[in-house]
């Protein structure tokens, strides 16, 4: 393949092609197919090149840029550049926690222009907005028998290196909603998961973990008696009991396997098309475990025949196991809850009785002996079991975590330990700080029971939990210290991309790029892939067998 030899970039005093003017031309016009007109104009004004256009949904360019394997200078020299510029205020962790920064300005662009650099090779790259997507124009030139009007091995041997580099083989689990995406974010959370952290009945809990096991390794049994190789499960109760916590024990476990096995996760598909994306994909990632979070709310009238059809039909299913989830098994369709052919086991996640309480109030205990600054003997977990009746393991985790963060922000303050004689002897747990605070916080939840605090219940909430439970990985360090002081812990550090300044969505005046964008939007057309290992050999990244 030819190097950047095959053009050259003229002098900046030199007159340049520019784009812009008519790519305001054709956004004031009427009904206008955009795409085909900025080909046409790329094409005239550069007749030596090839053009190749590419979604940014499917091969970003900018986002590979970011990730450290090519440079992009933005050449606001010799083409105008259409962008919003606005105000990024500071995270309100770094609000709350007084630990600095004011925020930044940064742009969002629409139309640019980038110099791209990759593997030795040069091309033009027009980044450019319509509609609701952007489409990514690269030119380069034609080499040995090529045409302009050809498709460029070189610009090929680039898009094939952003496939493999999207579609390696990384931790992460896979999430649809409205499209797939690979969400390493989620993949930490639940490599965080355990059966430890798991409070349920033990048989239920034994049977959970060896249902999904003994699925994955029986593909024999299930040819020998000649039935398809699926199977499908449904977690339901009410919400706050395990189920969530349950689904990420589950994938951790079926990924650490001497196979592993994938976690594909719905989380929203209203419409039929949604639905055949969700098990094309499946099948293409056989074996593998398709979870429904809240099913009720994705097999609906409008849908319930189609994704029967993809459950039931010719299309083979092999190897696909799905878990449902549902708060109301009541008000399920019958055709997903009596039809053993699709769902052929519930399990039913009630809130918890006494003894699961206290092993509930056991685990936290285990989880903060390490921390000198809160006493918590092992006679409170009784008690706390006794006074959290008809409590979820969502209310008694928001319990915990509202319990810790009010004792927390009270020593910051300076009022931590002295309780001014409150003590009057009627109660003798009354001495623990930690149990005076729990009651506080038990009656105030009680006094919400019934409200929107345990609503949340799903995977898309990255610690499964809501309200003050959220804050509670980035307060606890601070628990650690008496004096409570400090940076309050923090997020892991993202590698910044060795970019000039490209950015992609928001570009800051830092030169930090805003890497919050997916890294696939569609995985539709890379999913012959997604079974092929991938690898970084001298600056290119390539897929095989």
């Amino acid at each position: 393949m030819s190097t950047s030899e095959a053009f050259t970039f003229l002098e900046k005093d030199d007159k340049q092609p520019q784009l812009f003017d008519e790519f305001q031309k054709f956004n004031s016009g009427k009904a206008t197919d955009i795409d085909v007109q900025i080909t046409s104009a790329l094409r005239a004004k550069y007749p030596e090149l090839c053009v190749t256009s590419v979604p940014s949904s499917n091969c970003n360019l900018l986002q590979f840029v970011a990730a450290g394997y090519a440079t992009a200078h933005l050449d606001k020299e010799n083409e105008s550049v259409l962008r919003w510029r606005g105000f990024v205020g500071p995270s309100h962790r770094v609000l709350k926690y007084n630990l600095g920064g004011s925020g930044h300005l940064a742009d969002a662009i629409f139309f640019a222009k980038y110099n791209y650099e990759w593997n030795s090779h040069s091309f033009i790259l027009y980044n450019v907005t319509i509609g609701y997507g952007k489409v990514q124009y690269v030119l380069t030139g034609p080499v040995g028998d090529e045409t302009t009007y050809s498709n460029s091995a070189i610009t090929d041997a680039l898009l094939s290196s952003i496939g493999a580099w999207l579609t390696k083989e990384e931790p992460a689990i896979y999430v649809y909603d409205g499209f797939w995406r690979r969400d390493a974010k989620l993949w930490e959370s639940v490599e965080k998961s355990s059966w430890d952290d798991v409070i349920l009945d033990p048989k239920m809990k034994k049977a959970l973990k060896e249902v999904t096991g003994k699925f994955f390794d029986s593909k024999d049994i299930y040819d020998e008696f000649g039935v398809p190789w699926k199977r499908g499960l449904i977690f339901h109760g009410p919400v706050g009991n395990g189920k969530t916590i349950s689904l990420k024990a589950l994938m951790r476990t079926l990924y650490h396997r001497d196979s592993p096995v994938v976690s594909l996760y719905v989380k929203s598909a209203p419409y039929s098309y949604n639905i055949r994306a969700v098990f094309q994909m499946a099948r293409s990632m056989t074996p593998c475990l398709l979870i429904f979070e809240d099913i009720d709310t994705v097999v609906t009238q409008a849908t319930r025949s189609y994704f029967f059809n993809e459950v039931d039909g010719l299309e083979n299913n092999d190897g696909i196991l799905m878990i449902a989830t549902t708060n109301h098994l009541d008000q399920l369709d019958p055709g997903l809850s009596k039809r053993p052919s699709r769902f052929d086991r519930l399990y039913l996640f009630p809130r918890p009785n006494k003894d699961e309480r206290a092993l509930y109030a056991e685990y936290w205990r285990q989880k903060l002996k390490n921390k000198p600054a809160i006493e918590f003997p092992k006679k409170l977990t009784t008690s706390i079991a006794e006074i959290t009746d008809d409590f979820s393991f969502a209310y008694l985790k928001e319990a915990f975590v509202a319990t810790l963060l009010e004792l927390a922000r009270n020593r910051t303050m300076g009022d931590g330990s002295d309780d001014d004689g409150d003590d009057d002897g009627d109660d003798p747990l009354d001495k623990y700080e930690l149990w005076k605070e729990f009651k506080a916080q038990v009656k105030v939840l009680r006094d919400e029971m019934g409200s929107s605090l345990s609503s949340a219940d799903g995977l898309g909430v990255p610690d499964g939990t809501h309200g003050n439970a959220a804050d509670y990985e980035e307060m606890i360090p601070l628990l650690a210290d008496t004096s409570l002081r400090g940076n309050g812990g923090g997020s892991q550090p993202c590698r910044e991309p060795s970019v000039a300044a490209p950015g992609f969505g928001f570009l800051d005046t830092r030169g930090a790029v805003d890497k919050s964008a997916p890294a696939l939007s569609s995985l539709s057309s890379f999913s012959p892939l997604a079974s092929k290992r991938a690898k970084y050999n001298d600056g290119v990244w390539e897929w095989g067998l």
